[in-house]
């Protein structure tokens, strides 16, 4: 046998400690909320008060979560396969209260990551925590653009289009078939609305539609018929709503029972033939709106694997949402994503998590639209959707017109 010395031994030691230091580092230890066996995700969502219907979001990721579980979990690329531990929190659509419960579910419940944080304020409220905590904070539902910023916001990321694409994507649709149209813009005095409105100034430029007049309503109008009396009066032949779900079919009948007759493009956020109703649905006849969801049709299940899976889960499952409800087919979806960001890591740690959200590559979804990919690039493009299937509204439901239209890449980021 051959015998090392004692100095030889000696000299190798720095070598091992090395080389040991090195395996050590290339075994990431896990974050908090991950084990061989489990993964804990948490929510903050309203459901209970007035804004309970927005609940449906969060049991549609239940939703998801339930049917990955039964079939035995999630297999992730370290090799193993784990159970999502889902535990949901209600904030009652109260930024403050969002903010109580991430802290819990970050700093008592351990969670590895918070997903579908609803609303606006409550993601501004909960966002900068996430940021500090270094924790996820993934596919939050609200469509302002500041959630493409990475340099804002390096820990949270939305998975809704945001406000100022879509505008985008109404102008694509008007150069394409009203090239000199005139655009009168009814927009809430909100971040949305004014996200919107930046968004549709920026893709104008160098087009020949033009913008003519717009018009600013806060959610305490009792009417618009002041705006848009005011907008008719430019001479616009085209308007566009992006408004709450009130005010958006206010707009609508106004602009039906004054012989004003423009051509309507509505922000997805209050276009639901359900937010229609009010206007009166011969009124809407004509409506134009955008979404990337494939809308709920039984009679295309059987033909459609996505809407088939969704259909099969849901009547498994029997969650506590209406199966043709938008948002709980939206949480569906953010379920969906997450199951895919979950397998694809191959270190249990937030940060991969978060590496892996900031680089999707054309990512398919079963209740996206087809022709419509999730895809984001670390440092460049955080925006997942930047695509929409335009619908007109026939007096009883939405059918698509044209293909897709696609602004991937193209969403300017937030100053």
């Amino acid at each position: 046998m051959h015998k090392v010395s004692r100095r030889a031994a000696l000299l190798m030691l720095p070598l091992l400690s090395t080389a040991l230091c090195a395996a050590g580092a290339s075994a990431q230890t896990p974050s908090p909320g991950i084990t061989d066996t489990s993964v804990l995700i948490g929510i903050t969502a309203p459901v209970s008060g007035p804004a309970a219907a927005l609940g449906g979001v969060s049991r549609g990721i239940e939703l998801r979560v339930n049917a990955i579980n039964a079939a035995g979990g999630v297999k992730m690329a370290d090799g193993k396969t784990r159970k999502i531990e889902l535990t949901i929190l209600d904030d009652a659509v109260d930024p403050q209260r969002a903010l109580t419960n991430a802290r819990r579910l970050v700093e008592s419940n351990k969670v590895f990551a918070l997903v579908g944080t609803m609303t606006t304020a409550s993601n501004q409220a909960v966002a900068p925590y996430a940021d500090e905590q270094k924790v996820p904070n993934l596919f939050l539902y609200s469509a302002v653009a500041e959630w493409g910023s990475e340099k804002t916001h390096p820990w949270s990321m939305s998975l809704l289009i945001s406000f100022p694409t879509e505008a985008a994507v109404f102008v694509e649709y008007l150069k394409r078939f009203k090239s000199n149209a005139k655009v009168a813009v009814l927009y809430l005095n909100t971040d949305m609305g004014q996200g919107f409105l930046a968004g549709l100034k920026t893709a104008l430029a160098g087009t020949g539609v033009t913008m003519v007049g717009s018009q600013a309503t806060t959610s305490n109008d009792p009417t618009v018929d002041t705006q848009l009396s005011n907008l008719r009066a430019t001479g616009a032949d085209t308007l566009m709503i992006a408004t709450a779900p009130r005010q958006g079919a206010q707009a609508v009948r106004y602009a039906a029972e004054s012989g004003w007759k423009p051509t309507i493009l509505m922000s997805h956020a209050s276009s639901s033939v359900a937010n229609l109703k009010p206007a009166g649905l011969d009124n809407a006849k004509g409506v134009i709106t955008a979404q990337f969801l494939k809308p709920f049709d039984q009679s295309k299940v059987a033909s459609d694997p996505g809407l088939k899976d969704y259909s099969d889960t849901y009547d498994t499952f029997k969650p506590r949402f209406d199966k043709i409800d938008t948002l709980g087919q939206q949480g569906y979806l953010i379920g969906d994503a997450l199951i895919h960001l979950l397998s694809t890591i191959k270190e249990p740690t937030r940060e991969s998590l978060m590496r892996a959200a900031r680089n999707l590559d054309g990512l398919s979804l079963g209740l996206l639209m087809p022709g419509i990919k999730v895809t984001t690039k670390s440092g460049v493009d955080g925006y997942p959707i930047e695509s929409l299937q335009l619908f007109q509204f026939d007096g009883a439901e939405y059918q698509p017109i044209g293909e897709v239209i696609s602004y991937e890449g193209k969403t300017p980021l937030p100053d």
